[in-house]
């Protein structure tokens, strides 16, 4: 429950507060907390790997990101892919507006994919930021998360400004 207040407040954070970057990276760092992954896509003692496309707009704020406290008690991994690599071995992968053909290559595979570009839901995107007011707020398509396997935690769907693809709640 901690991890959720977490989330919330870091969403609600003003923009102008902390820069906007720092905010969704940080959210992008607890939000494996409310995520379950199938078995075959993350093992009992593996750790859980953030990565972030090529062209994403994070720069030096990512080098704390793995230095955090533990997700679930696992260790977090951060990861800068480069042009042309895959989403192989990613638990939770940003995609910047400029690495879509990234995407086009994950949505079929258990990762929490998440972007922050119109229409990244509906091109099959999991989780994408929107600024609303001034602060970060996230919309969940819970369609394509069931879709690849993965698990939403309920009291999280409900932070969600929009949840497409289906009912949230079973």
């Amino acid at each position: 429950m901690l991890g959720l207040a977490a989330v919330a407040c870091a969403a609600s954070l003003n923009a102008q507060a902390l820069p906007e970057t720092v905010v969704k990276a940080e959210m992008i760092r607890r939000f494996p907390e409310f995520v379950e992954w199938p078995a075959a896509a993350l093992a009992a003692k593996d750790d859980i790997v953030l990565c972030f496309s090529a062209s994403h707009p994070f720069g030096s704020t990512l080098d704390g990101l793995g230095k955090g406290p533990r997700v679930r008690s696992r260790t977090v991994q951060v990861r800068e892919l480069k042009k042309g690599d895959g989403p192989d071995g990613c638990h939770v992968l940003y995609v910047a507006q400029a690495d879509q053909l990234l995407l086009d290559r994950a949505r079929q595979l258990p990762i929490l994919t998440i972007g922050d570009q119109a229409d990244f839901c509906h091109a099959g995107g999991v989780i994408n930021f929107r600024v609303v007011d001034g602060r970060v707020r996230f919309e969940i398509h819970i369609g394509q998360a069931r879709k690849v396997g993965l698990k939403l935690d309920s009291q999280f769907l409900r932070l969600a400004t929009v949840v497409f693809g289906g009912r949230p709640w079973p």
